[in-house]
């Protein structure tokens, strides 16, 4: 009689941490495909339209810190 209920709470113990390692591992899959997708995520650049400070670029528009000139949209696919 005692062997059975130990058979019977060894094989709910197994069960129950072979659903947590399981569970556990799943999240870290999904958290790895979020940052995926969010280093994947294209941000606009911009840029002073005379070059002030040479090839720096802002994640927003504004006004360039040297000369005071609106900042430009930058084309990744351009080349100068």
């Amino acid at each position: 009689m005692k062997k059975s209920i130990l058979l019977v709470g060894t094989a709910i113990l197994l069960f129950a941490g072979t659903a947590v390692f399981t569970s556990c591992n799943e999240n870290t899959k999904s958290s790895d495909k979020t940052e995926m997708k969010t280093s994947e995520v294209k941000t606009d650049k911009y840029a002073c339209p005379m070059r002030c400070e040479g090839d720096k670029t802002y994640d927003k528009p504004g006004k360039c810190p040297e000369c005071g000139m609106d900042l430009k949209k930058v084309d990744d696919n351009s080349t100068n």
